[in-house]
């Protein structure tokens, strides 16, 4: 695999120091979206994952286009991650958010290896829609499991808003994805332009 250029270079020191200081910029300044939704009055666990969810799908699917770098999703997830844990530490559904950027990671690399499906602006969409939604339903089954009692009970007696939050993340997480194709589109690697294989027997 050939070196990545100046550009894609910074283009992944910048996102990086989006996903890693984002949260605790928002904090600094009280704008987190769990603070905006409390001052609401519709504060629920996990509720900001719709608005963070999307966000890095955007992020990590631009930076995916113009790098052509399957693992921007695993390592810049395990550093926002990792991020996340010293800003939050009691908050163990962290640990959800490097799952998603595995899984993501993963499917980044199916697509890679299939030109039809890595040059079709629905298939990268999607991918974005599925590291947005597993992103929040991630981040709920690690509170679950490894959560405090009483937060564990407010999800499990709110299913409804639960499954919402995590469907609402898949589907803006897909509607980023598309917009990150449509402005990359002049800037994306190459292997995303690969002449597609012949069709035989056609």
């Amino acid at each position: 695999m050939s070196s990545m250029g100046r550009d894609d270079v910074i283009w992944t020191v910048v996102v990086t120091l989006i996903a890693v200081t984002i949260n605790p910029i928002l904090k600094s300044l009280g704008l987190l979206p769990a603070d905006v939704f409390s001052n609401l009055g519709i504060s629920f666990p996990g509720q900001p994952q719709i608005v963070f969810g999307p966000l890095m799908a955007f992020l990590l699917l631009a930076l995916f286009l113009k790098t052509g770098r399957a693992m921007v999703f695993p390592v810049i997830g395990f550093l926002r991650a990792l991020s996340l844990s010293f800003v939050f530490p009691a908050n163990v559904e962290h640990s959800g958010t490097l799952l998603a950027a595995i899984v993501a990671g993963a499917a980044a690399v199916m697509l890679l290896n299939n030109s039809r499906w890595a040059r079709s602006h629905i298939w990268l969409s999607l991918l974005a829609g599925l590291y947005a939604g597993l992103y929040a339903a991630f981040n709920y089954l690690t509170t679950l499991v490894f959560g405090p009692a009483a937060q564990t009970a407010v999800i499990l007696g709110s299913p409804l808003r639960t499954i919402g939050i995590v469907i609402g993340s898949f589907v803006l997480g897909m509607l980023l994805g598309f917009l990150a194709c449509r402005l990359m589109r002049p800037v994306q690697a190459m292997v995303f332009d690969a002449p597609l294989p012949p069709r035989y027997g056609v």
